[in-house]
């Protein structure tokens, strides 16, 4: 276990970092709780970094270091939950005991919704009932023992992850996504490094995890020998996509599903697009593309052979770093019944668990400039069939 406190230099490499977050001593004589802390977890045999936001010599009970500032403690503090995998905060509240953690409110508060944080407190604390609330709302219940506290959050980091340099300000949970090794993998590979990120939002899912982030980020392009760090990335699963079409003499007859997406952005307010997505289970993507299929157009095909992959491709490079793989299929003459069928009667389909309705839409391949159709879908169906 290695231990920084707020008047050290943070780490330039980690494995599993826990910052602790929480009402701080306002004299020398009142106990800090962190001792107990690690205590813990020297005992149970944490072997990952713990950021302390106490100066060395005050937090063992020396005389204050006159080198510290209170500007140079807030930065430290905000650049160590930053960099922190996960930030516990145990909201040991005495107001009248000089411990009444003001700071620790707005810190709770900014951390709050960011996916690294763990909350508890003990039953006696003073004013915790709103903290309460607020963490319940987010479907997790807060811990009135510290060591079961410790316990779950050692347990839920795991064996970690080494991070050097640029890396450490990639947490954990963003780390471990297969979204991210796929973009870090291909950074990397074009020779370029990561100097910098933070991470501004992102989406869990219960019982799927991170399914989406966006994260600010600091490139060094070693081709052109400079900095990039005026832009966003945004990231979330990757998706297969299906190309189901059907020739005919009048051309190829695609199948598309229409429907409305938040983003969509034309006078009609639906999304045109190939039946895709992704899956919260870890299945290849050709069965993923075998669902999908189904589950938004209604038409099950259960020979896996006839998916034929095409490529995989990112959609939207300037924004996204999620990728598509791209699958086709040639329809027999009662299936492509069956999809005109679903269009005809406009059969409602899609996930309804995921608040997601869908609408089969046969349209023949020289008639696609007549829909709104983005141009990925579009390139997507020029690769598979013309190419």
């Amino acid at each position: 276990m290695k231990l920084y406190f707020s008047d050290q230099a943070l780490p330039n490499t980690v494995t599993k970092s826990i910052f602790l977050a929480g009402p701080s001593p306002r004299s020398a004589d009142v106990y800090d709780w962190r001792h107990d802390a690690l205590k813990y977890l020297e005992q149970i045999g944490f072997d990952g970094e713990v950021l302390i936001p106490i100066p060395f010599k005050k937090f063992y009970g020396e005389s204050d270091d006159p080198s510290w500032t209170y500007i140079g403690q807030i930065t430290w503090e905000e650049n160590a939950r930053e960099l922190a995998d996960k930030i516990l905060f145990w909201v040991a509240r005495d107001i009248a005991g000089h411990m009444p953690g003001f700071t620790t409110n707005v810190e709770y508060g900014l951390d709050l919704k960011g996916g690294k944080i763990v909350y508890g407190r003990p039953n006696e604390a003073d004013k915790i009932r709103y903290l309460d609330d607020l963490y319940q709302k987010l479907k997790k219940i807060p811990f009135a023992d510290l060591n079961a506290m410790l316990d779950d959050t050692v347990a839920s980091l795991g064996e970690g992850a080494l991070r050097t340099e640029g890396e450490v300000h990639v947490p954990l949970l963003i780390w471990n996504t297969e979204q991210f090794q796929s973009w870090y993998g291909n950074l990397k590979q074009a020779g370029n490094k990561l100097i910098h990120a933070k991470l501004l939002q992102h989406l869990s899912i219960p019982n799927f995890g991170v399914f989406s982030y966006v994260l600010a980020v600091n490139v060094w392009i070693e081709q052109e020998k400079r900095f990039k760090s005026n832009e966003v990335i945004y990231s979330r699963k990757d998706i297969s996509s299906v190309i189901a079409y059907y020739p005919s003499n009048e051309g190829n007859y695609v199948a598309f599903i229409k429907e409305f997406r938040s983003p969509v952005n034309n006078s009609e307010g639906l999304v045109y697009e190939l039946p895709s997505g992704s899956s919260a289970k870890n299945i290849a993507p050709e069965v993923n593309a075998q669902h999908e299929l189904f589950e938004e157009t209604g038409l099950f095909v259960k020979d896996i052979e006839r998916f034929n992959y095409v490529t995989t491709k990112q959609l939207v490079a300037t924004l996204s770093t999620h990728q598509a793989h791209t699958y086709k299929i040639k329809l027999e003459k009662e299936e492509f019944d069956f999809l005109v069928n679903q269009q005809d009667t406009n059969a409602k389909m899609g996930n309804a668990k995921e608040n997601e309705a869908t609408y089969v839409c046969m349209i023949k391949d020289k008639d696609l400039a007549k829909y709104p159709i983005d141009y990925a879908n579009i390139g997507m169906i020029f690769t598979a069939l013309y190419t």
